[in-house]
């Protein structure tokens, strides 16, 4: 097995594992790698198909705790968001493309945290879920990690945990296929180029993920997994960030 399909193996588990004892987490941890691994069509592409299987997977065990009606203004949101992601992205050339997506996944960490510590507040309306949920799919389609902006939103709403965990997978599923579709239509030829075998090790590094997180969950502070997904996802934001860089240099 090559060495570039033993990284990708190992960046879908890795994210599996943080979607299932996170909540959230598959494309931050994944997407930048693939993105270095693949390039930024075809890694977000396959960030999006796993992250649906991952999302659907979750939420099969927390559907009776979701919050259906945030859960259809931040949707709507997501699926018109997706299509001015889906443009930008098909609009930059592969250096500037690693660049954005590298600055946005930073800044959507950053951001987060911030806003997690100024305790800052706003209403729980259409206005705000539709707005979280539009951004949401911009960045999903763009870079493949539509989670920070709806937890974001989650904090400066004061969104009960639980029930804001389990309403965000059937969400990013419509959301994430969403970004699928427009990208597809707006750039054709942007499926990953993977051999049968690789795919046939996706899917089982993405179970193995998903039961080893299920373990993991039930054995760690929840506060410490992710901690250590955003530290994974800063470095691989900032690993791409460099190499767009680079390569314009």
């Amino acid at each position: 097995m090559e060495p570039v399909v033993v990284l990708i193996l190992f960046a879908v588990f890795l994210g599996a594992l943080s979607q299932r004892v996170t909540g959230m987490g598959f494309g931050l941890v994944s997407g930048p790698f693939l993105v270095l691994l693949l390039d930024p069509y075809s890694g977000i592409i396959l960030v999006n198909i796993c992250g649906i299987v991952a999302s659907a997977s979750v939420f099969a065990r927390t559907f009776a705790e979701v919050e259906w009606r945030s859960f259809r203004h931040l949707a709507l949101g997501a699926v018109l968001g997706t299509i001015p992601g889906a443009l930008l992205a098909s609009a930059l050339p592969t250096a500037p493309l690693q660049i954005l997506i590298g600055l946005l996944i930073i800044v959507s960490l950053i951001s987060s945290l911030a806003l997690g510590r100024l305790g800052r507040r706003m209403p729980a309306n259409f206005g705000t879920r539709f707005g979280a949920g539009a951004l949401s799919g911009a960045m999903s389609a763009a870079a493949g990690a539509g989670g920070p902006a709806v937890s974001a939103y989650a904090v400066l709403t004061d969104w009960e945990q639980r029930s804001f965990a389990a309403t965000l997978q059937p969400f990013l599923v419509v959301g994430t296929a969403s970004a699928v579709v427009a990208k597809v239509i707006v750039h054709g030829g942007v499926w990953p180029d993977l051999s049968i075998g690789t795919w046939i090790g996706l899917v089982l590094v993405l179970v193995a993920g998903l039961i080893g997180g299920d373990r993991l969950s039930r054995r760690i502070d929840a506060s410490l997994a992710r901690i250590g997904m955003l530290v994974l996802a800063f470095g691989g934001g900032v690993a791409a960030l460099v190499k767009g860089a680079s390569a314009l240099v």
